[in-house]
């Protein structure tokens, strides 16, 4: 066989191939989200990617409802917490340069900060910092529906106490990559997102990578939903202003943007080796390096973070050994998405995982979701309690919570908390009703205690 023809050959049988195992990987991956499209628990898009080549690109559900408008590879998603790496490649691009040094003090580059001389700009990325989390203040509802500066969120946290010495453990904060964003316009001048234009997204051509203000129209942006016990199982998610999580959560981005920022992290386009292995090491023993969680999956090794808002999920997975990135996007706030991030990958990878079960939520009037009020107390004595509020059964762990999580009634006495992904089931037996809560780990007797 002529060296010409043989090269050929050898070509087309990798492309078919290639071919035959993205239509697999598709098939696989279209019966695993059926169910959750079908039930109202996940709409958005999912990318999978071996060594920048991407194997499979797909939207699944609407990006609007209303008007039919199906998610697509190019829908624009609110990406959440995945807004943190991308910060944290921004300042680690400034500590490569000598702009600024993530071992000093973050009193260095903000005087008069509180604790400033305790922290370091290292501690802000690794979140050992011990700086509260804005999102657990009880005025942060009148904050997330009101504009706000940079300046004016971190002077709302920056008196409060440390939960702990800085350094001395781990504890996830969103003020900490606020905090980040405003050393980055401090160092720079510049404001935060016109610094990442600048440095990160124009160099990429991420070009659908920012944040958008509320009133703003913005083509190919998915419409964020909430479980509700309505007639689609669904409501528009309520109005809430980004401005409040710069730098920790305000962005908007697609797949395929992502996708990018993947592949520039296995050259040296904007990090080089040294670099890239600082962020990537875990700090102690936390599975958290800077900005990025540090773990092990199928024993492959994985840098990620997640994302959960308000009408939107989103993940962003790195295998770097086998160069294999899964990117998913969403823009409804259910607990499928932390089954997704494990099952995903085990279609990709070839292992063990289980499709979900169809889901059809039904309606049930506020009289008959009375007779699950009560307080429910597990083995291990923690307890939540159930109350009607709003015509909707609500789950309130410990007690605790305005609205709770909401629970959807899928039949008599079964109820399943979407927020949550876990199910509670009443079972009558005569007189007598027993209660079940089934969660990830497994399926738990309680006990009425009130």
């Amino acid at each position: 066989m002529k060296p010409i023809v043989y090269s050929c050959l050898v070509v087309f049988c990798m492309a078919l191939s290639f071919n035959l195992q993205a239509q697999d990987l598709e098939q696989k991956v279209d019966a695993y989200l059926a169910p959750l499209v079908n039930s109202g628990d996940f709409y958005g898009t999912v990318l999978f990617a071996k060594e920048g080549n991407i194997e499979l690109v797909k939207g699944y559900g609407f990006a609007n409802l209303e008007h039919g408008i199906k998610n697509t590879p190019n829908t624009i998603f609110h990406i959440a917490s995945v807004n943190k790496p991308i910060t944290a490649v921004g300042i680690m691009y400034l500590h490569q340069k000598g702009t600024l040094d993530i071992n000093q003090f973050i009193s260095k580059y903000i005087p008069g900060y509180p604790n400033g001389d305790k922290i370091t700009v290292k501690q802000l990325l690794s979140q050992t910092s011990g700086i509260p989390s804005y999102n657990r203040f009880p005025d942060y509802s009148e904050y997330a529906k009101r504009e706000n500066t940079l300046k004016e969120v971190v002077d709302w946290f920056k008196d409060k106490d440390l939960l702990f010495e800085p350094g001395s453990k781990y504890g996830y904060s969103n003020s900490n990559f606020v905090l980040l964003a405003f050393i980055i316009e401090k160092v720079t001048g510049l404001p935060y997102q016109k610094y990442m234009e600048e440095n990160i997204f124009n160099p990429l051509k991420m070009n659908h990578t920012k944040p958008y203000k509320y009133d703003e129209i913005i083509p190919d942006r998915a419409e964020g939903y909430d479980p509700a016990n309505t007639t689609f199982a669904l409501k528009k998610t309520g109005f809430y202003n980004n401005s409040i999580k710069t730098g920790s959560g305000a962005l908007y981005s697609t797949v395929t943007d992502l996708l990018k920022l993947d592949q520039a992290l296995y050259t040296d386009e904007l990090l080089n080796r040294e670099t890239k292995k600082l962020m990537f090491t875990p700090i102690k023993n936390n599975e958290y390096g800077l900005g990025w969680g540090i773990w092990k999956r199928f024993d492959k090794n994985k840098h990620d973070h997640d994302g959960a808002s308000p009408g939107s999920v989103a993940y962003f997975s790195r295998y770097p050994d086998d160069k294999v990135t899964i990117i998913f996007l969403g823009n409804i706030n259910t607990g499928a998405f932390n089954r997704m991030k494990y099952n995903l990958a085990a279609i990709y990878f070839d292992k063990e995982y289980k499709i979900p079960e169809p889901k059809k939520y039904i309606v049930v009037d506020e009289k008959s979701l009375k007779q699950y009020e009560g307080r429910y107390e597990f083995e291990s004595g923690n307890f939540f309690d159930l109350k009607v509020i709003e015509g909707n059964l609500r789950f309130l762990w410990r007690g605790r919570g305005e609205l709770g999580y909401l629970l959807s009634p899928l039949g008599e006495g079964k109820f399943y908390m979407r927020a949550r992904g876990d199910q509670i089931e009443f079972k009558k037996t005569g007189n007598t009703t027993e209660v079940y809560y089934t969660e990830r780990s497994g399926t738990s007797k309680l006990k009425k205690i009130q």
